[in-house]
């Protein structure tokens, strides 16, 4: 299963039976927000687009500096640039089924195109990353880099049309997401040229816990322990890149550098955040995979 249709899955899941809500995609003709029928559920979705509206302005300036990086031909500069720039997307990320095309020019690796890195499809972040890092060729990481800060613009627009978004979604991009690094990231495949999976991890679980928090006061009345055990399991996720970081930087350790016990650790801790998901999101009537 490609990574789109895995991360899809999730979201599926969570569309095809809750609170009796309309499917993920469906008919509903609402201009705004698809509802699940209560003020509390929508205003938690649109507080969690609200903060990915905020890190896709974060976003911009950064593949900005990305693209001017590369453009001066300055190499060193351009690995820098190139890893400062991931942060934001990767929690952006949680949901990307709702905007799959945006999300496939950002952020598809390349066994997502019929031609693989030889793709003239495949472009984004990986096309870059694997362009200034493993083949050191940046006059042909350029148009890449350029056309990388037109999609994050994009993205930008896609993230104010609310109808995209329901709570369905967002608890399937949570799942998801959190079964997606545990599942696929583990392996290394995320950031194989950059050796900076540690920062995806980072952010995906940052990215995650950012869409439950403003479910939290909705479960709060009666489902309080839902709410801590999600907390619980996000602090424990994060835990295992203690030590990982330095403080100004949004490079981690090298991957490469981690020891399988620490690989299992992280993967274990992002199986018990997501598991703590799906107990949350049942107790809201949204049903996942178990």
């Amino acid at each position: 299963m490609q990574r789109r249709e895995f991360m899809m899955a999730g979201v599926a899941a969570a569309a095809g039976a809750t609170l009796g809500s309309r499917a993920l995609a469906g008919s509903d003709a609402a201009p705004r927000l698809r509802s699940l029928g209560t003020p509390e559920h929508d205003r938690a979705v649109a507080e969690g687009i609200a903060y990915f509206q905020r890190r896709c302005r974060d976003q911009l300036p950064l593949v900005q500096d990305l693209a001017a990086a590369v453009a001066s031909g300055d190499l060193d500069r351009a690995k820098r640039a190139y890893v400062e720039s991931r942060p934001p997307y990767e929690e952006i990320e949680v949901l990307a089924a709702s905007f799959e095309d945006s999300d496939s020019d950002i952020d598809a690796r390349p066994y997502a195109f019929e031609g693989g890195e030889s793709d003239p499809e495949f472009r984004g972040f990986h096309k870059v990353e694997a362009l200034i890092f493993a083949y050191e060729d940046l006059a042909a990481a350029k148009p890449f880099a350029d056309r990388l800060v037109r999609s994050v613009q994009k993205l930008s627009r896609e993230l104010g049309e609310l109808d995209r978004f329901s709570v369905e979604g967002q608890f399937g991009g949570m799942y998801a997401l959190t079964n997606e690094v545990s599942a696929k990231k583990v392996s290394s495949e995320e950031e194989t040229w950059s050796d900076q999976s540690l920062l995806i991890f980072r952010h995906n679980w940052i990215g995650v816990y950012s869409q439950f928090k403003p479910f939290a006061s909705v479960l709060a009345n009666g489902h309080q322990p839902k709410v801590d055990a999600v907390d619980e399991a996000y602090r424990a996720a994060m835990a295992t890149l203690d030590g990982h970081f330095r403080e100004g930087s949004a490079a981690g350790t090298p991957y490469s550098q981690i020891r399988i016990a620490e690989r299992r650790t992280m993967a274990d801790a992002s199986n018990r955040f997501r598991d703590a998901i799906v107990e949350a999101g049942a107790a809201l009537g949204v049903r996942l995979p178990a």
